[in-house]
């Protein structure tokens, strides 16, 4: 890897960018979901994962020292299970659904249940 960068001169930053705290916009409740994009350093995978902003995440996303992950996080609908009444599943929930999101990212970056703590997070 390293003769490789050397070779290429390509260069890869170990900093950390800015985290951030996403805002919802009104037409992202009309759909339900945002996007959230974390990274996490990949030389500590029990480390501090970081939520970082789309345009960040595009630059991260190729560098090798960084595990990304993008989450797509329900900010909207029922809080739980909703059936039909043919006992049929209709909705999962907002809770079954960020936390069913949470548990698949955390196969990747294995702390990021410990940043994302709240479910219900910016729902209306």
């Amino acid at each position: 890897m390293y003769s490789d960068l050397v070779k290429n001169k390509t260069f890869y930053s170990l900093d950390i960018p800015k985290t951030i705290v996403p805002s919802p916009k009104p037409g992202d409740y009309e759909s339900s979901f945002i996007e959230r994009y974390f990274i996490q350093r990949v030389n500590d995978v029990y480390g501090f994962v970081y939520e970082i902003d789309k345009n960040e995440y595009n630059k991260i996303k190729s560098n090798p020292y960084f595990l990304t992950e993008i989450i797509n996080w329900r900010i909207a609908g029922p809080l739980n299970e909703v059936y039909g009444d043919n006992g049929l599943l209709i909705d999962k929930g907002v809770i079954n659904s960020n936390k069913a999101n949470i548990a698949e990212a955390s196969k990747k970056l294995k702390n990021i249940g410990l940043h994302l703590t709240n479910v219900l997070q910016f729902h209306k």
